[in-house]
């Protein structure tokens, strides 16, 4: 069974839609001024399963989903578990949730419109023109992070460097792929090093040329959690980034790219390449990326971001 079923789905068989409830009718109304932007009973989930989420209003251009709380469906310990399990899964797959209770609906209608219709608002003004994630390895990551500052320690006995954290290196990583920060990231880590990570999970950073958002998830088959998870969600996404050099990833990463080159020209240079996907990896004598076309993913060495996070200028690296 996969473990990450990304794709909108239509209602199950078995589903029969029902006439709105009283607070939705009340959001409905106060919220009139949305009605062409909001989708209602949308579902998420594979359809072959019945692990399937239905949410109440959904604002897609922005990636916005408004959950109404009835005091009498929500209240009972199991829907309260379910209720938390399907905000971990809709905020894994790149939405943002708001909720309010039926007493909040019931007391003022029009404030809670208008609350979402300014977070609504926010994101909009806020979305890039292309939406980017990015995976990371944190084993290989942790690893490589050693590796360079033992490397620059020996270089530059004078310095004192330390080990950057995964918050002080992704402005660093994305610098040196020469993209925006407005990213979500998702961490994949073994078991043994959850407590590294667990800190950074539903964590959002702001930096000066945007937002990186986080999430952390650990697992015996991390690595495979983490191509599977690229795929099934890979129609939320225009871009993909990926901190890892390992053969595990060639298939996942080749899935969510386009099958055709892509021609691009610097100065009176032409090259070919395989748009949406870059890399932060290995040299080309290290990689195990070079099979199959992802020799020709933009890619830089994972090293040059690391030595930035600790602070050494790019001569130096």
């Amino acid at each position: 069974m996969m473990k990450y079923p990304g794709h909108p789905t239509t209602p199950p068989s078995w589903y029969r839609d029902e006439t709105p409830s009283p607070i939705e009718s009340a959001f409905s109304k106060a919220a009139a001024d949305l009605a062409e932007k909001i989708q209602r009973e949308h579902w998420f989930g594979d359809s072959e399963k019945h692990h399937r989420f239905r949410v109440d209003f959904l604002l897609k251009d922005a990636r916005l989903i408004i959950e109404l709380d009835g005091h009498d469906y929500h209240s009972s310990k199991e829907q309260l578990e379910k209720d938390s399990q399907r905000q971990r899964y809709l905020t894994r797959a790149g939405y943002t949730v708001i909720r309010f209770t039926g007493r909040e609906i019931y007391q003022d209608a029009e404030k809670c419109a208008a609350i979402a219709r300014k977070t609504y608002h926010e994101m909009l003004q806020r979305a890039p023109a292309k939406f980017r994630v990015m995976y990371v390895d944190y084993s290989f990551l942790l690893k490589e992070t050693y590796a360079a500052l033992h490397f620059y320690k020996n270089l530059y006995p004078e310095k004192e460097l330390s080990a950057p954290s995964l918050e002080q290196l992704i402005p660093h990583a994305i610098e040196w792929l020469h993209e925006k920060s407005f990213i979500t990231v998702y961490v994949f880590a073994p078991p043994h090093l959850e407590d590294s990570i667990k800190a950074l999970d539903s964590k959002v950073l702001e930096y000066e040329k945007g937002e990186v958002r986080f999430t952390a998830l650990a697992s015996e088959l991390y690595s495979i959690d983490l191509g599977e998870h690229m795929q099934s969600y890979a129609h939320l996404w225009d871009e993909f980034i990926l901190i890892a050099d390992d053969p595990v990833y060639v298939d996942p990463l080749i899935a969510v790219l386009p099958n055709q080159l892509s021609q691009r020209t610097i100065g009176n240079f032409t090259h070919e390449y395989l748009a949406n996907g870059k890399l932060l990896r290995l040299s080309n004598e290290e990689t195990s990326f070079i099979p199959r076309n992802l020799n020709r993913v933009l890619w830089q060495n994972i090293w040059y971001a690391i030595g930035s996070a600790m602070g050494l200028h790019n001569y130096e690296l």
